[in-house]
């Protein structure tokens, strides 16, 4: 049983989740930030994340201190944890794509972007984003992601949802590399991608 409190604080639209818990430098382990919607929601190498109403937006901060997996697996244990919350609540058939993303249909559902804060150089805090599309968009998704874009067909409720997924994932950066590892690569989609895996985690096996 998780000895740590979800905190979660919840808005109906901001620019970013993850900029609102990085900023937050009182913020514990487990605070949450769910929106229902982003303006400048953000993926890998500084892309646009389009972030409408029909999605889950989240952020979870982390203690480094408080995980048992190398910086380089919280993602994996993400994508992980999303893919187990939704099958729980009925939605199956979602696989990971290397590195950070979940496709369902083959068109991606989930987009995940881990940041870091530091203190004089050592890093203290992990902040984890997620990004669902749950529904679809009212007005369809714009015209360059028409044929990539999907939805997980998630209509319950938003934080049953990240509650349910925050504690999965804080069961997975303290249960050890090991289970992740094997379990990512079972769930993968590019079966290429497996070796990627293992290369980065070696080290530490």
């Amino acid at each position: 049983m998780n000895k740590h409190h979800i905190i979660i604080k919840k808005f109906n639209e901001v620019d970013s989740t993850n900029r609102i818990a990085l900023e937050d430098e009182t913020a514990p382990h487990l605070f949450t930030v769910i929106a229902d919607s982003q303006t400048g929601g953000r993926g890998r190498i500084g892309r646009s994340f389009f972030s409408y109403s029909g999605g889950l937006y989240m952020s979870v901060v982390f203690d480094v201190a408080e995980l048992n997996i190398p910086l380089n697996l919280c993602t994996p244990a993400a994508a992980l944890a999303v893919r187990d919350s939704l099958e729980y609540f009925g939605i199956g058939g979602i696989k990971i794509k290397w590195v950070n993303d979940l496709y369902k249909n083959n068109r991606k559902i989930c987009g995940i972007l881990t940041e870091s804060r530091s203190d004089k150089g050592k890093i203290e805090k992990i902040v984890v984003g997620i990004g669902i599309n749950l529904t679809d968009p009212e007005e369809g998704f714009p015209e360059g992601l028409k044929n990539k874009a999907g939805c997980a067909g998630y209509y319950g409720n938003k934080q049953t949802l990240a509650v349910d997924i925050t504690k999965r994932l804080d069961d997975l950066v303290k249960s050890g590399h090991d289970d992740i590892i094997y379990r990512y690569r079972n769930n993968i989609l590019q079966k290429g991608a497996r070796g990627a895996l293992f290369s980065i985690s070696k080290a530490y096996i």
